[in-house]
């Protein structure tokens, strides 16, 4: 049994005559689309670290939320060709920490993420 190979993506005409950072920022809000129902209702949350693969249409980023009564370091990517965003774990965040995290990262409940920029922190894969 063999991995699956993805093949290399090749964008339909539309995306084609996007620029990169419409393509980024396309990309950004369709994950934030997906993002939305699993942050938690009650407390705020920090989206951190985006990295994208234009070429793919993939994106990396962390997510720092509360889950019961503690806090934690999620990672997810998010497919743009299948549309779908995979939760890739989680690590303990401390508490203490909170106040370090970039204020304009945070996310309350009920915010409009896909009308968030992306530019404020990330990196791109794109070669």
């Amino acid at each position: 049994m063999g991995f699956w190979k993805r093949r290399a993506f090749s964008p339909p005409e539309e995306a084609e005559a996007m620029t990169p950072e419409a393509q980024r920022q396309r990309l950004w809000e369709r994950a934030m689309q997906r993002l939305q129902p699993t942050l938690p209702p009650d407390s705020p949350s920090w989206v951190l670290d985006e990295a994208f693969d234009l070429q793919n249409r993939l994106v990396w980023f962390d997510v720092v939320m509360r889950t019961g009564p503690r806090w934690a370091k999620r990672r997810y990517r998010y497919d743009g060709e299948v549309d779908v965003l995979y939760f890739s774990g989680e690590v303990p965040f401390p508490e203490t920490e909170l106040d370090r995290l970039p204020p304009e990262r945070m996310v309350w409940p009920g915010h409009p993420l896909s009308q968030r920029s992306h530019r404020s922190g990330g990196s791109s894969r794109e070669g």
